[in-house]
């Protein structure tokens, strides 16, 4: 007999008064059931709804509306399906505001979604350029007369940062003649922040950097000396390593703002951060508190469109380039002001959209270190890679004075080319091995050994 033949027996059992009590706890433990289930289901409502709405306060944390007309109506959902630049500002933003808002760094981001690339150009900032407003200024002046004047230049309502960083994109595509689609800001304590939540970078110094006037958040200077070599920075090393400038050049600090963006690509995709839910929120969390954006990560879509494509482009699909004197002709130098040659820059515009070299030599080339700099070959062979040399793993040498560049196996135009890049005298290149040669090294087809007269900037990548 079943369980509801053995209830119907029971029940006919019981008295009338029985009867009524045992109906009445009947339907008493039915509505604990159902008071238990709306309880969890009420309780998963409760749980969503706090995922969104901490969702939803975290990306409108990040989120900037972007003032310009052109961008207004942009769709977000097709954006990201062709190539699209984001302007990535360094903004200096004291906690006590005694020096107002300004940007400190300015880098193009080219982005190509179906090829897999990006092209990065950083622009320094005592470039001149055409500013709304101001006329010709440097070009870092755009972003602090934006946020200044936010209501005069786009209206009431308008974030001062949004204006800031809009008027800055205004100027950027004036200057490049290339549209600028996003601005992402990040102050500088929110990119300490960021490189220590992502457990910090790995850097290969290729030469000491020694500031003594280094700039301290309470407007004075510290003395700080960051050693050659391969070490791990933290937030506030890596802060320093691209911020000073009283060291070494603008162009300078412009390659190692670049080193390290390509440094935190790396780390991300090393230890897979993209990959792990509660890592992608721990840093959302953490941006929010500092950086601002255009880009449309409100859009759940778009921002897991954002992910897909950080997570596929590879770090040797970077492609590098700055504007300097090596690139484009300096016109005039008023103070620190400097004019940049039109047509140069219209050049290095295109090989930003045209994205990094991915064809080779056929050359197998070598270095080989002949000084007492460590790891010198290794520098310099990271830089012939990067502008299209196929590159044997270094090796060392017996000391040398004078650099020599030696064709084994008769590669002409690879010879020659190698030679035009490193500038290196006839003297020092040569078609075939000379009496001192050191022994062609086991698939090398051209060898360069590095003497103590080489040139630092061999070892720079563009």
């Amino acid at each position: 007999m079943d369980r509801y033949g053995d209830e119907r027996q029971q029940r006919a059992r019981l008295s009338a008064r029985e009867r009524v009590e045992y109906l009445r706890a009947k339907r008493r433990q039915r509505w604990r059931r159902i008071v238990a289930t709306g309880g969890i289901a009420l309780a998963l409502l409760l749980a969503a709804w706090s995922v969104v709405s901490l969702w939803n306060a975290t990306v409108a944390g990040l989120r900037l509306d972007d003032p310009r007309q052109s961008n207004r109506s942009a769709p977000a959902n097709t954006i990201f399906r062709q190539p699209f630049t984001v302007l990535f500002l360094g903004i200096d933003r004291r906690a006590d505001g005694a020096e107002g808002v300004r940007s400190d760094t300015l880098m193009l981001a080219y982005v190509h979604p179906v090829e897999r690339w990006v092209s990065l150009l950083s622009i320094p900032r005592d470039t001149v350029a055409v500013i709304r407003g101001l006329g010709e200024q440097k070009i870092n002046a755009a972003y602090s007369y934006g946020y200044r004047n936010a209501v005069e230049l786009y209206g009431r309502g308008v974030d001062p940062a949004a204006a800031g960083g809009a008027l800055a994109a205004e100027t950027v595509s004036t200057l490049l003649n290339l549209p600028v689609d996003y601005v992402v800001q990040i102050d500088f304590a929110g990119f300490e922040r960021l490189i220590d939540a992502i457990g910090g970078l790995v850097i290969d110094v290729p030469y000491p950097l020694l500031d003594s006037s280094f700039p301290t958040e309470d407007y004075g200077y510290e003395r700080i000396l960051i050693p050659a070599g391969l070490q791990v920075f933290d937030g506030a090393t890596a802060l320093r390593y691209a911020r000073s400038r009283h060291g070494s050049s603008d162009f300078d600090r412009a390659r190692r703002q670049q080193e390290i963006l390509r440094a935190a690509l790396a780390t991300i995709r090393m230890r897979g951060l993209l990959d792990q839910a509660g890592a992608v929120s721990a840093l959302l969390a953490e941006a929010q508190r500092s950086i601002k954006t255009t880009l449309p990560i409100d859009d759940p879509a778009a921002l897991r469109e954002l992910i897909d494509l950080a997570r596929m482009i590879d770090t040797d699909r970077v492609a590098t380039f700055s504007i300097n004197p090596r690139n484009v002709a300096v016109v005039a130098e008023i103070g620190s002001d400097i004019y940049w040659n039109r047509r140069d820059l219209m050049a290095l515009v295109d090989r930003v959209r045209a994205g990094p070299r991915l064809d080779r030599e056929s050359a197998n080339v070598q270095v080989l270190n002949g000084t007492p700099v460590n790891g010198l070959a290794a520098r310099v062979s990271r830089a012939l890679e990067s502008v299209g040399f196929r590159t044997l793993p270094p090796g060392n040498t017996e000391r040398r004075a004078t650099t020599m560049l030696i064709d084994y196996t008769g590669q002409s135009t690879a010879l020659a080319r190698l030679a035009a890049h490193l500038g290196l005298p006839a003297t020092q290149v040569f078609a075939t091995p000379p009496p001192d040669a050191p022994p062609q090294p086991l698939g090398a087809d051209i060898v360069l050994v590095l003497g103590q007269d080489y040139n630092p900037q061999w070892a720079l990548a563009p």
